[in-house]
């Protein structure tokens, strides 16, 4: 039983063959009531009219119209004729009790109709008294059984092949949903393409939820092939930056292992210099990725000219200072290093966030750099190609963005959030802030 109701379609079927039962059990007792109270009235409505035809025949005496009441008894179903007077006499020689309320009204010289201990009473006034019969309603209360019988046997049946007809109703009411369910089953795991238009529209919620949660899983896929994509370029690089100085270092070391060179010597002192930089900048990267926000309210006009940049506008941003003066100084590195002195700032405002502009005076990035120049170890053949990959990992900390441009020099911008809206680093910004 547990099984059955745990489908839809089991609970679907159970509650059609309840409603089907409430539906039919007491339609039949209200019929088999109605019948009954029909058959009475009926009855009634006969007795009265044939009493009152005898009344207005005028029959001699009280004998004959015992007599008349008798032949009415018979053709009623055996009903007991009865004239009341000094005394109750009936067609039956046991003695005949009547509803006390039928002598009442009798002796006020009303008609009476009624049924009492199951026994329909219809009595005229006749007389000083009066006249009438007694007609037993088991015929009548057979009727209803007799109804109920054939509820229970052909409405039985009704009630089954009802049941039947709707039941295949439901099944073709719910194909739309198993065709789903086999649809989904029959799918791959790599198939993540929108489910198609399902034909009835109670089942476009559950597609559109479905369809919603599979481009939620696709996109997932998608970001996490292209951090896995970066990862591996990333790897690629780093092994072959580091192998360059390696294997100089390894060529110097020989060379002094054999003579005491001293332009050998430096050589080896430079790579090595440039091996450790290599490693500072790749785990200051691992650290901006690892380490958790310390996030709090900065003037960045204020925060620049404590660096020696000059400003133009002010924002209010909400970032952590360690890690905003560790961009900031990486730009200013790369700015001595492949550019020229002073960097100028320039603070804009925009959605919800605020763009911070830093352009030297250079001749800006070479255009075959430009569209990679964040990149880890993407460099014009001097440095790691590490300081500007440093500042896009430190905006993207903060749920930022970093972007390079040349604009009269090379210019890196940083997309960070507004203090006074309270984002949290997560939130991350759409494209154009």
């Amino acid at each position: 039983m547990a099984t059955a109701f745990s489908s839809l379609r089991g609970r679907l079927f159970a509650l059609l063959f309840l409603a089907l039962l409430l539906l039919a059990f007491p339609l039949a007792l209200l019929s088999a009531k109605e019948a009954e109270r029909a058959a009475t009235e009926d009855l009634r409505r006969a007795l009265f009219t044939r009493l009152f035809l005898l009344k207005e025949e005028g029959p001699k005496g009280e004998a004959a119209l015992l007599a008349e009441l008798f032949r009415l008894g018979q053709v009623y179903g055996g009903g007991v004729g009865f004239v009341v007077g000094e005394e109750v006499r009936s067609t039956e020689l046991a003695p005949l009790a009547l509803p006390p309320a039928l002598l009442s009204a009798l002796a006020e010289g009303r008609t009476y109709q009624g049924v009492w201990r199951g026994v329909l009473y219809v009595a005229l006034p006749w007389e000083g008294g009066g006249f009438g019969l007694a007609v037993p309603l088991e015929g009548v209360a057979g009727l209803g059984r007799r109804l109920l019988l054939l509820y229970a046997t052909w409405g039985g049946g009704v009630l089954l092949l009802v049941y039947a007809l709707a039941a295949l109703g439901f099944s073709w009411a719910l194909r739309p949903l198993r065709d789903l369910a086999r649809a989904l089953k029959d799918r791959s795991p790599e198939d993540l393409s929108p489910l198609p238009r399902p034909p009835v529209a109670e089942l476009m919620p559950v597609v559109e939820a479905m369809n919603g949660l599979l481009a939620r899983v696709r996109a997932l896929l998608e970001e996490l092939s292209e951090k896995e994509a970066l990862a591996r370029r990333f790897a690629r690089h780093a092994s072959h930056e580091l192998r360059n100085p390696l294997a100089a270092l390894k060529g110097y070391l020989e060379v002094l292992a054999r003579k005491g060179e001293p332009r050998a010597l430096e050589g080896a002192l430079r790579e090595a210099g440039r091996l450790e930089a290599l490693l500072s900048g790749l785990l200051r990267l691992s650290q901006v990725e690892a380490t958790p926000l310390r996030l709090r309210p900065l003037s960045l006009a204020a925060f620049l000219r404590e660096r020696g940049v000059e400003v133009a506008g002010d924002a209010e941003v909400l970032a952590d200072p360690e890690l905003l003066a560790l961009a900031v100084e990486n730009v200013l590195e790369n700015a001595r290093r492949h550019g020229k002195p002073p960097v100028r700032g320039e603070i804009l405002k925009e959605g919800q966030g605020v763009w911070l502009w830093l352009v030297d005076g250079g001749p800006g990035f070479p255009e075959s750099l430009l569209p990679r120049v964040l990149e880890p170890f993407v460099h014009g053949g001097r440095g790691t190609g590490l300081g500007l990959a440093l500042v896009a990992a430190v905006a993207r900390a903060h749920g930022g963005k970093a972007v390079a441009a040349n604009r009269d020099g090379a210019a890196v911008g940083l997309f960070l959030p507004l203090a006074s809206l309270k984002v949290p680093p997560a939130a991350g910004f759409g494209e154009g802030g």
